[in-house]
């Protein structure tokens, strides 16, 4: 079991790790805003629409949280994933800046869960700002395994209020890769591409 302080990090750098199978959310339409997007400048701050040149597919200048992934499939010694072959998730969700807080919230129990399942391999999280967007990185020994976590009692009851937290953007895909596949770069190339997987 992971102590409180580092489930507490891991729950603030994902943001919030719901967005894996959250409900009714549409396409990245290429940084265009929706009514709810509010007011709030993107990266390039000031003359644009709120967010204009934030993107699924582009990582954010301004990223931060738990970058590195953690978990039981890194080598405590080196910080490296061991080589293998995986099922790899990424999920990008644009958020109502406003509902960080609740993000923070929901994501503490589903974190604290991920780290109990079985077939989990190692996770990280990353958060912008600029583009109110959170970003995760999961790794998984099975689709099966997934799946279980999926549908497990504290992230299906986060699921129920993604909708309240998305500003209008949510994607997650998977794919099988080795470990060299895991990476934020390979993650963005990947949804930036992908016409499906909006959820």
């Amino acid at each position: 079991m992971m102590n409180g302080w580092l489930l507490r990090r891991f729950a603030v750098g994902l943001g919030m790790v719901v967005a894996v199978a959250g409900g009714g959310c549409a396409d990245d339409r290429d940084g265009a805003p929706s009514a709810s997007e509010g007011a709030a400048g993107g990266p390039n701050g000031g003359g644009g629409a709120p967010f204009d040149g934030c993107s699924k597919g582009e990582l954010e200048p301004d990223r931060e949280g738990d970058l590195e992934l953690a978990g039981p499939g890194v080598d405590a010694a080196t910080g490296a994933l061991k080589p293998g072959s995986y099922l790899i998730s990424t999920t990008y969700l644009a958020m109502k800046p406003e509902m960080a807080q609740t993000a923070a919230d929901l994501a503490d129990p589903v974190v604290e869960g991920m780290f109990t399942m079985k077939g989990f391999v190692a996770m990280a999280g990353a958060r912008s700002s600029s583009c109110a967007a959170l970003r995760t990185l999961t790794l998984w020994e099975s689709e099966q395994d997934m799946f279980a976590f999926v549908g497990s009692p504290a992230h299906v009851r986060a699921m129920g209020q993604a909708h309240s937290i998305s500003r209008g953007t949510s994607n997650v895909i998977s794919w099988e890769g080795s470990e060299r596949e895991a990476t934020w770069e390979e993650a963005a190339k990947r949804l930036g591409s992908e016409a499906g997987g909006d959820i």
